[in-house]
């Protein structure tokens, strides 16, 4: 009894043993190539590939160092329907699991000519920065840019009566084009990118609100100009929603910028009298177009607007504003506003005095 106790004892042992020298193999084998050598490694995964593609595309570029595992290890993880094809940087110091998660979450690597769009940004803005990349003619991006039609067919949310222009759809992102991409495939991916941020859930949002879908990127083109921090977006939407149902002119010096090629430091009396559709100082109801490409935060800040009484809004000296229901707390915010704008400037020019 006592030997087959002990042999018992030594099986056990045995298979214990083989246990963990299978599992310290395991995590060998799924453990970075070389965690000392972080020199990047450009793979590219072609579309349709299976994991023993992929598998073997890592062993050629030394960066996995075992096939047969790794193919395990990403079925187990179970992340091979959300992997997408292209071109990912890697390098050997990635274990099994880093790898996986990169191909999984699609942080491709991008190889073209860096084009960064800020939230805000004019269609002619935006034309002068792809000019100047020379990624195009001026002529021809105004020329798609007056003519949504010609984009009907890959997006159909532009076949709407009202949309006149993609003013307000190029949407605000950093991209990478190729050197020799076309003018049309360029707008394309900022409609695409517009496209699928302006999501089913937002989609009903504008519904709700029976809106049209210009009438909400136009409102929210001018919040975006007009917003400085995040959180007033909602509630200057709430003031022009206010005006919009009183009848009350929009009164917003960004939709009469717009008017101008080049933006002025300051709208003069002048300027309010300009005969346009953009100056919504003597112009009712929203002006014909957006006046610029807005941030999602701006669309959102429209179909999810504060619920409030104010009528009017200056700008604060620390960046928000000052919001008010009736014309003269108005003006005594606008009187408060110049005294502390005055004040700052007289402190920043001692200031500067003193440092000379």
């Amino acid at each position: 009894m006592k030997l087959n106790k002990k042999k018992g004892i030594i099986l056990a042992s045995s298979v214990i043993l083989l246990i963990l020298i299978g599992v310290f193999f395991v995590i060998y084998e799924t453990g970075p190539y070389d965690k000392n050598n972080g020199q990047d490694i450009v793979v590219d995964i072609p579309m349709g590939s299976t994991i023993s593609n992929i598998a073997d595309i890592l062993k050629e570029n030394n960066l996995i160092k075992n096939k047969f595992i790794f193919e395990i290890n990403f079925k187990l993880r179970n992340n091979y329907s959300n992997l997408k094809s292209g071109k990912y940087l890697l390098n050997q110091s990635l274990s099994n699991s880093d790898i996986i998660n990169k191909l999984a979450s699609g942080e491709m690597y991008q190889d073209g000519i860096k084009i960064t769009i800020p939230e805000g940004s004019t269609s002619n803005e935006i034309i002068s920065l792809l000019v100047k990349n020379e990624l195009g003619e001026k002529s021809d991006y105004q020329k798609l840019i007056s003519n949504p039609s010609d984009f009907y067919d890959d997006f159909e949310f532009l076949n709407q009566k009202d949309i006149k222009t993609l003013e307000g759809f190029l949407y605000p992102s950093t991209y990478y084009f190729e050197e020799d991409a076309k003018p049309k495939d360029i707008i394309k991916e900022m409609l695409k990118l517009f496209k699928k941020n302006y999501t089913e859930e937002l989609q009903k949002k504008q519904k709700e609100r029976n809106m049209t879908l210009q009438e909400v990127v136009n409102l929210a083109s001018i919040v975006e100009k007009e917003a400085v921090i995040d959180e007033d977006r909602p509630i200057i939407a709430s003031v022009f929603y206010n005006r919009l149902d009183k009848d009350m002119p929009l009164q917003s010096d960004a939709t009469l910028q717009y008017i101008f090629e080049e933006r002025k430091k300051s709208m003069t009396y002048n300027d309010l009298k300009i005969d346009s559709p953009y100056n919504t100082y003597i112009q009712k109801g929203l002006p014909p177009t957006p006046i610029a490409n807005p941030s999602i935060k701006s669309i959102k800040a429209v179909l999810e607007p504060s619920d409030t009484d104010y009528l009017y809004f200056v700008a604060s000296i620390d960046g928000g504003n000052v919001y008010s229901k009736t014309y003269e707390e108005h003006k005594k915010n606008v009187e408060q506003y110049r005294k502390d704008r005055d004040k700052r400037n007289k402190e920043l020019e001692e200031k500067s005095k003193k440092d000379k």
